[in-house]
């Protein structure tokens, strides 16, 4: 009777709402309908995407200094750990939705700010920090919601869609580097302005609450009718301690209130260090620096072609090895895929070190060859897996009801890393020269052997099976 009901929730297209009038729901269940719901619970994140770039086609057109230049770019890491510690109660206290859609104010502001022309310094830097604010907003609700309501009949494809975040955000700084080859920088964050306001909007109109967070919350009308609304064939709880809420909106309470005794239980810290320690080395081996600096990197190499040109095509490449990488889950692991991108990446950043401290000059083409050529595949290797993926798996490998919380502490560290990492390298790169790519090769080699042997195969398993990893509990209810 039990499976007779769930398959009735994935061919009938007739439901009750809360007065059990009859509603019409023509959504077929299918991988493409899927897919755009992944794109607008992701579209928040493509705006605040777009400051990944915004500083590499806009300081070449400022009047700053080399400290301002670093204080600019490095600026929205002050905020996203804020952004960041913040979209954990948005997240648990009031839903996924809500927090999706609060993502775009301080985004859709920052940019008007971005756009001023002519604008103060300390404009500037304002318009900087609310967009900072956002990308901390922004790394962790839109995987959450994944992970709960979009993927949960495609427990398999789960990391090609939960990916799907990293590829919008990314697809925000490909389009900053694509508007900066054919507009002014401040034309772009008017585009970046209307992209916000746009998201907020589809956000709070094509999609429900997700169904996990409701039933917590004790709504669990409400979280049947959205479960029913999203097509979730499975139970609506992915963790046993979440099924003990069932009806009892007490627990609930109780259990936010229980929130530090939650976090120190093995299948939370467990989770929240390793991923801790996997974003402090994605952020040391510089996965954000080149996208911040690449104009002004290209230019100190001696590098004749057009840098907006250049920057282009490595936007284009990291965005299009994300997309390969989507796919590539579906076959793969993350943990797979991480040995690869960390292997070639190191492959890129050494590579160039050597060639740049071996070459002697004078060779326009070899130049422009071999340092164009170890970008790309930096670009490629990292979009392949090292920048992506840890984000990603901030979406699955945290029980439901401390996803949002435990997801964000760990964000908020990483945007920490990401400040030091983007704040350091002018330095760096005047200090060691060539010696710098040398630092981030090494820094690859070391996430490399991390991933091979700390970080979880999640692959193919459920929210509840991972968290029993954590927790030492085998298939058959055992305990290691």
């Amino acid at each position: 009777m039990e499976s007779n009901e769930k398959a009735n929730l994935i061919t009938n297209h007739v439901y009750t709402n809360y007065s059990n009038k009859p509603h019409h729901f023509k959504y077929k269940s299918t991988i493409s309908r899927v897919l755009w719901l992944a794109f607008v619970v992701t579209m928040p994140c493509m705006a605040p995407g777009m400051s990944f770039g915004y500083s590499a086609i806009v300081l070449d057109q400022l009047p700053l200094t080399v400290d301002e230049q670093s204080w600019f770019a490095s600026l929205p890491s002050t905020m996203m750990p804020i952004g960041c510690l913040l979209s954990g109660p948005l997240i648990d206290k009031l839903g996924r939705k809500t927090a999706l859609m609060v993502i775009n104010l301080p985004s859709f502001v920052g940019w008007l700010l971005l756009s001023s022309k002519p604008a103060g310094l300390y404009v500037l830097y304002a318009g900087q920090l609310l967009v900072g604010l956002s990308v901390g907003l922004s790394t962790t609700p839109a995987t959450v919601y994944a992970a709960e309501c979009i993927t949960v009949n495609y427990t398999g494809l789960r990391g090609c869609f939960t990916i799907m975040t990293s590829i919008m955000l990314n697809f925000g700084m490909f389009l900053t580097y694509l508007l900066g080859t054919l507009m002014p920088a401040y034309v772009v964050a008017y585009v970046a302005a209307f992209v916000s306001f746009a998201a907020f909007i589809f956000i709070g109109m094509l999609i429900p609450e997700s169904p996990p967070w409701l039933f917590v919350q004790g709504r669990r009308v409400d979280a049947e009718f959205s479960q029913r609304v999203l097509r979730i064939a499975q139970p609506i709880l992915q963790t046993s301690r979440a099924k003990s809420l069932d009806g009892d909106s007490a627990a609930a309470v109780r259990v936010r209130s229980r929130i530090v005794d939650r976090l120190a239980e093995p299948d939370v810290y467990k989770p929240m260090v390793i991923m801790t320690m996997f974003l402090f080395f994605q952020q040391a081996c510089g996965s954000f620096v080149l996208t911040s600096y690449m104009i002004q990197l290209l230019d100190g190499l001696s590098v004749t072609v057009n840098g907006y040109l250049i920057t282009l095509l490595a936007g284009f490449t990291n965005l299009a090895a994300m997309i390969v990488l989507s796919m590539l889950l579906i076959q793969y692991g993350f943990k797979q895929l991480s040995c690869v991108s960390c292997a070639g990446y190191a492959a890129s950043m050494l590579l160039l070190a050597v060639f740049l401290q071996c070459y002697s000059g004078g060779d326009e083409l070899v130049t422009n060859a071999v340092v164009i050529g170890c970008v790309l595949l930096n670009m490629a290797m990292n979009g392949l897996g090292l920048r992506p993926i840890p984000y990603a798996m901030l979406g699955e490998v945290f029980p439901t009801d401390v996803a949002g919380v435990a997801g964000s502490i760990v964000a908020c560290l990483s945007s920490v890393f990401n400040f030091v990492a983007i704040k350091s390298y002018p330095y760096l790169r005047i200090w060691l020269g060539p010696g710098v790519f040398v630092l981030y090769g090494v820094l690859a080699l070391l996430t490399f052997v991390f991933v091979a042997v700390i970080v979880p195969d999640t692959r193919g398993k459920t929210i509840k099976q991972i968290g029993d990893d954590f927790l030492g509990i085998r298939p058959d209810g055992g305990v290691d």
